[in-house]
């Protein structure tokens, strides 16, 4: 197996994980939701404490952010993917320009 050969299985591999964790996070998402549902029912209703407040601002932002995690990850499993230049010295660097940055230091 060539050096590119095995660059690239490994950077499918990483986005074939990639892929899997952002359905993970996907999946957390109508729980999210429905929390939040609960709590904008409680505040509609007049019947909520200061804690129905604070649950549906932390839903809020949990739902964002689980959005931004999502958009994250799949950037990255598109990014490993396709595989680029940059990909390949970051999974497999070549040995000469290790033995070159230790010849300086």
């Amino acid at each position: 197996m060539s050096r590119k050969e095995a660059v690239l299985l490994v950077s499918r591999a990483l986005a074939a994980i990639q892929l899997i964790s952002a359905f993970l996070e996907l999946t957390e998402l109508p729980d999210r939701f429905l929390s939040l549902n609960h709590y904008t029912g409680l505040i509609a209703a007049g019947a909520a404490t200061q804690g129905a407040y604070y649950f549906k601002s932390y839903d809020e932002i949990g739902i964002a952010l689980n959005f931004a995690r999502i958009a994250g990850l799949m950037v990255f499993a598109f990014i490993f993917w396709n595989c680029g230049p940059w990909a390949e010295r970051f999974l497999l660097p070549d040995k000469t320009e290790g033995m070159a940055s230790q010849e300086q230091g």
